[in-house]
């Protein structure tokens, strides 16, 4: 009786694990980072919940994994899935619905907090963020300083510097990193510049980076070190972010110039038009330049702007050209750029130069089409006072020399029809299939047998062979032809 029981309950427990669902989920997500999430199913019949989105946040696989177990002769699966998504902010993790050898199971539903995460202490690592000014305006720019320290000659196998994510900061990395030894750690630097795009109170997350380190503790493992994972977290960084004045979009120091290749032009060419504004500051903001001059026809080329970080400053210069075609003379007027100086504390503007432009009209044109014109004028009137002189005498002159020139030409034309009658005739059946040929083998094959006649006539049909194009050849064959009256 006892042996029965023991094995009735031992089914139990072996059907109980043939339906077993592990859901392995974290309570706490540190901000900006995925939560990841494990189910293990284990079953004969398995039907996976459709995993998607969960509360509307989208979930991906990041593996997967299927084992096949025998047990008293029994066969059931095991599925092993893991997930992660992106949350961001705290919600609750739902219960998932499974069906297991044709039984629903559910999961059990769960809260989910995102909390910020917290400066790392170790003796072995640390990493810093520090910044060169913290109260700030919308665009000014300043450096954030990436510090990481390790310990000399620590065990470290592996160190990975996650992308930063600056939220509300538009950023580029400086080239200026550094390297040096300190007390006994290594110190290394990143430089990042960055300016704050909108106002208010703004945070620099903390960053983070992943070390994988050799556990010389352990001492299961007897012929290799087993590593471990560490993640190293930095501190976070507020700034007081004020708005520019209004109508401005610039801050720092800035100076406009223009120029033209050539102040005096004839009607109808172009001259060039340069505008250079240079200075420190946020100089990709500088908004498209447009030219708005009455009588004219302008075109312009996309501005191009090159900056750098140059001691201690955003430096850059901002350079755009015109094509200017003016139909009178003109002026360029002053083209105006504002922007705050934070030392003055007050918006500044300045003015590029005006520029005069001659154009010179042409009018020695209008000139000789009046010339022109006015001597076509004397001819008619001289035709019209010859007519009126012209006598009958000299009438019957110019009858008589028409009906000359008339049976001239009349002869000629008959000449020319009888010459190439007498031309044809003369055409022997050769020329013609010569002639009428098209391609280079129909007319090899006609002229193979003539070959040995005449030395000419070979060096023309051997250069035949050698061309492409017949055209040319053709016509000195059939030229040859009828010198040797073939």
């Amino acid at each position: 009786m006892l042996i029965i029981r023991f094995l009735f309950l031992s089914s139990i427990f072996i059907i109980s694990l043939f339906s077993n669902v592990e859901l392995n989920l974290p309570k706490e997500v540190i901000k900006g980072e995925p939560l990841v999430f494990s189910l293990t199913i284990s079953a004969n019949d398995i039907k996976m919940p459709k995993l998607d989105t969960i509360n509307s946040y989208s979930v991906q696989e990041i593996s997967s994994s299927t084992s096949t177990n025998i047990i008293n002769n029994k066969i059931t699966r095991s599925i092993r899935k893991i997930y992660s998504l992106y949350p961001s902010k705290d919600f609750e993790f739902p219960s998932l619905k499974f069906i297991i050898d044709g039984k629903e199971f559910f999961t059990k539903s769960q809260k989910i907090t995102l909390k910020n995460s917290q400066k790392t202490v170790s003796p072995i690592f640390d990493l810093s963020l520090k910044a060169n000014n913290k109260d700030l305006y919308v665009s000014e720019n300043f450096v954030l300083t990436v510090v990481f320290k390790y310990k000399k000659n620590s065990n470290i196998v592996d160190l990975s510097f996650e992308k930063p994510n600056f939220d509300n900061f538009w950023y580029k990395q400086l080239p200026n990193t550094k390297q040096y030894e300190e007390n006994g750690f290594i110190v290394q630097e990143l430089n990042f510049l960055l300016f704050p795009l909108k106002e208010g109170i703004l945070k620099v997350n903390p960053l983070k980076i992943n070390a994988q380190i050799i556990d010389a503790s352990n001492s299961y493992s007897l012929f290799s070190n087993t590593s471990s994972n560490i993640k190293i977290y930095s501190n976070e960084l507020e700034f007081n972010v004020k708005k520019l004045p209004s109508n401005t979009n610039l801050i720092g120091k800035f100076d406009i110039k223009a120029s033209v290749d050539k102040s005096k032009v004839k009607q109808g060419e172009a001259i060039s038009y340069k505008l250079v504004i240079t200075g420190n500051g946020n100089i990709e903001d500088i908004k498209d330049i447009k030219l708005n001059i009455k009588n004219t026809t302008i075109y312009d080329n996309k501005p191009k702007i090159k900056a750098k970080y140059e001691d201690g400053k955003y430096k850059g210069t901002y350079t755009k050209v015109f094509s200017i075609i003016p139909n009178d003379s003109i002026t360029i007027p002053k083209i105006k750029i504002e922007y705050f100086d934070k030392d003055l504390e007050q918006v500044i503007s300045k003015y590029s130069d005006e520029i005069n432009i001659v154009v010179e009209k042409n009018n020695e044109i209008k000139k000789v089409e009046l010339l022109q014109k006015a001597k076509k004028e004397v001819k008619e009137k001289q035709v019209i006072k010859i007519v009126e002189k012209t006598s009958q005498k000299d009438r019957i002159i110019f009858f008589t020399l028409g009906i000359i020139v008339g049976m001239l030409i009349l002869g000629l034309y008959f000449y020319v029809i009888n010459y190439k009658r007498i031309n044809k005739s003369n055409e022997t059946s050769l020329i013609k299939k010569v002639k009428s040929s098209n391609t280079k083998d129909e007319l090899l094959k006609i002229l193979a047998v003539y070959i040995k006649i005449n030395s000419s006539l070979d060096e023309l049909i051997f250069k035949l062979e050698e061309q492409k194009d017949i055209k040319i050849i053709k016509k000195e064959i059939i030229k040859k032809l009828k010198e040797l009256k073939l």
